[in-house]
């Protein structure tokens, strides 16, 4: 937390410091026993790098910190260098530096303190000022903590900046230096180890304004990735509430999952020093296997792969090998693996990551298979972005991790810049990600604008489809001497395929028929069915008014025509002194007074051309209702499952059309709804519906 606070302090002060003039060079002279001789009074303005040769030795005691431990059969080795490319190889655990500083004679007492930084290390230290113990950079074992700095280079701009260590009043001393080193993992380079850049002596402020400049230098350096990540993370908020308002858009979850790896990759590996390696390390293998997953799933939809079934079955079998190696890596980091024999981690290390490893170019082969379809200009920049993208990070990938035991070098040089912009530099990949991301927001952007067309099609072929619906199902009865008529419709959809009619009879003149029906389906099929029988029951209702005839009539002309569907139905003659004949083709039969009526069997319309149907007749006395319902009603379905059924519909068939659809709505509605209730008034009376 400290060290965190003193970044973003250095931050602040940056633009400020970057003015101060951090680094003299002073002359050095050396003695016999490799100590130096420094000019005190040129300290206390700047800094010196303590280069040169040091003593060395592999291992680890504590009494080689005392400034009187004989130090002169040690090894002889130079900082700035890692000690493999020194001799050193495979060296990892404890191993000391040590040096003599002398400091030449000032007057008076100084008023600045002699500190210490150590710009780059390999992996934790912790440093002895004449046999005292003064500050550490990272912790060490049993539980140690540390800072990936491999494959840094020996550069004045660490990747994580330390603090400087204060030494005390300037005097002259033994600086010892106790330097441990993490065993291998597959992540490791050729040459790793040590101080790997020269230690640096001066004066507090010194030093402190020398952070102050780094920190600078490296916001500079690095505006162009903070601000795509900046960036990157807005879209992936937009689609994220975009996604929310529509959770059936799951690729505008897909395109917020993957714009917000830049931004979760910025604490991981951008800013230096804010996660120590093993959380690095273990964060690092999730968010890049996340990032392709999100990329697979993205060029599935925008590349229109979806209606591949074996290519998205295979897809899911490469997210089951990804979330193995990319998850598995990460959790290897919650055990305390630097206590583990030798090369057991290392192993696990591999055996997890390589699986992962093979399976990164995955989105070159979805790429592939979309080459065979015809893509418009923004899926085809799309494809071939992505294809070279995915391509090259699975090149690197290959080819960088594990080179300190493959020694394959030739791909560094495409991690070369190919220029800068104002201190920002620009590789090959780095471009490639930057085109892959506005290639995949342009990409949505027009999917999205093509779905938003599609929508207002169909949103207009639904509001033609209600039209036509308003036409099938009047919302208003026409006047029918002597009765009373109510209906209530209440589709499962935007359209559904319930219908009734109302049409008079020409012959007797006095008599009208009421028809009502259900065809199976629901929805827009379902309205283009109902609108085909409609119009089929009003030419045969100008020959007949029979309902068995009429609806012998519909079945012959449906048969082979519902494309393996169906259509029940009931039709009724009624006339104004309450004679009713009554016909169903497998439709609920009505109720009257709250009793079912009794009709002769019929199969529903368009099953057997050739079938026959039979009427009943009844009288109405004045006061006496018929309820028609359709089948929404009896098999409404609660949350438990339970159907609403023919019992409760028999309850309440003696109330209200409005009544009795609406305890239907409320018990759980998956059908159409239509319930007509019909009032024989007598033969004086006209009733408006």
């Amino acid at each position: 937390m400290v060290r965190t606070f003193c970044q973003i302090r250095l931050l602040i002060v940056a633009a400020l410091a970057a003015g101060v003039p951090c680094c003299a060079q002073m002359p050095v002279h050396s003695d016999a026993n490799s100590a130096e001789v420094f000019a005190a009074h040129d300290l206390g303005r700047a800094y010196v790098k303590v280069e040169g040769s040091w003593a060395f030795h592999p291992g680890d005691n504590p009494a080689w910190a005392s400034p009187s431990f004989d130090d002169t059969d040690w090894s002889r080795i130079e900082t700035g260098r890692t000690w493999e490319e020194q001799g050193f190889r495979n060296l990892t655990g404890f191993a000391w530096y040590r040096r003599h500083i002398i400091l030449s004679p000032i007057s008076g007492t100084p008023d600045w303190q002699l500190s210490l930084v150590l710009p780059a290390l390999e992996d934790a230290a912790e440093v002895y000022w004449n046999g005292r113990l003064v500050g550490s950079y990272g912790k060490l074992p049993p539980d140690p903590v540390w800072y990936d700095q491999a494959g840094s280079g020996i550069t004045e701009i660490s990747p994580h900046f330390p603090d400087y260590i204060l030494l005390g009043q300037p005097q002259s001393g033994v600086l010892a230096i106790r330097v441990w080193k993490a065993p291998y993992v597959y992540y490791s380079f050729a040459d790793e180890g040590g101080l790997t850049g020269a230690p640096l002596l001066g004066s507090s402020r010194a030093l402190a304004d020398r952070n102050g400049v780094l920190w600078y230098q490296w916001l500079r350096a690095n505006l162009w990735q903070l601000g795509i990540a900046l960036l990157s993370g807005a879209v992936s908020v937009l689609a994220l509430l975009a996604w929310l308002r529509n959770r059936s858009q799951r690729m505008l979850l897909w395109l917020a999952v993957y714009c917000l790896h830049p931004l979760a990759l910025l604490p991981v590996l951008g800013i230096p020093g804010l996660l120590s390696f093993r959380w690095g390390y273990g964060l690092v293998a999730p968010v890049v296997g996340i990032e392709d997953i999100s990329l697979w799933f993205l060029l599935l939809y925008l590349l229109g792969l979806r209606d591949n079934p074996r290519l998205i079955r295979w897809t899911w079998w490469m997210v089951a090998i990804a979330v193995y190696g990319d998850f598995g890596d990460g959790a290897l980091q919650l055990f305390r693996w630097t206590t583990w024999p030798d090369h057991l981690f290392l192993t696990l290390d591999v055996f997890i990551t390589i699986p992962a490893l093979l399976v990164e170019a995955w989105g070159v082969i979805l790429v592939l298979f979309a080459f065979r379809r015809r893509l418009d200009a923004a899926r085809w920049f799309l494809a071939i972005v992505a294809m070279l993208t995915d391509f090259l990070q699975a090149l690197g990938n290959w080819f960088s991790l594990g080179v300190r035991w493959t020694h394959w070098k030739f791909w560094l040089p495409f991690q070369h810049p190919l220029f800068s912009i104002l201190g920002n530099q620009f590789d090959i990949q780095s471009l490639l990600n930057t085109l892959l991301l506005v290639a995949i927001v342009y990409a949505v952007w027009r999917h999205q604008a093509e779905q938003t067309r599609r929508q207002n099609r169909l949103d207009e072929e639904f509001r033609n489809a209600q039209e036509l619906q308003r036409l099938l199902v009047p919302e208003s009865i026409p006047l029918l001497p002597s009765y009373s008529i109510a209906s209530v419709y209440k589709p499962a959809m935007e359209v559904g395929g319930d219908f009734f009619q109302l049409i008079p009879c020409s012959r007797p003149a006095d008599a009208a028929l009421l028809i009502l029906g259900d065809v199976s389906g629901k929805g827009l099929k379902a309205a283009m069915t109902v609108s085909l029988i409609v119009g089929a029951l009003r030419a045969f209702a100008e020959t007949t008014c029979d309902p068995a005839s009429l609806l012998a009539a519909l079945n012959r002309r449906l048969h082979e025509r519902l494309r393996d569907g169906f259509s029940t139905c009931i039709a009724m003659r009624i006339d104004p002194r309450g004679t009713c004949l009554i016909a169903s083709a497998g439709h609920l039969a009505p109720y009257r007074n709250g009793q079912e009526i009794p009709l002769p069997p019929g199969l529903p319309l368009g099953v057997v051309p050739e079938t026959e149907y039979s009427s009943i007749s009844l009288q109405l006395s004045p006061a006496e209702t018929l309820t028609l319902l359709s089948d929404g009603v009896v098999e409404a379905r609660n949350q438990k499952g339970e159907l609403f059924g023919f019992e409760r519909t028999r309850e309440i068939s003696g109330k209200s059309a409005e009544e009795v659809a609406q305890a239907a709505q409320v018990f759980g509605q998956e059908d159409d709804i239509t319930v007509l209730t019909l009032t024989f008034a007598s033969a004086s009376e006209v009733v408006r519906a």
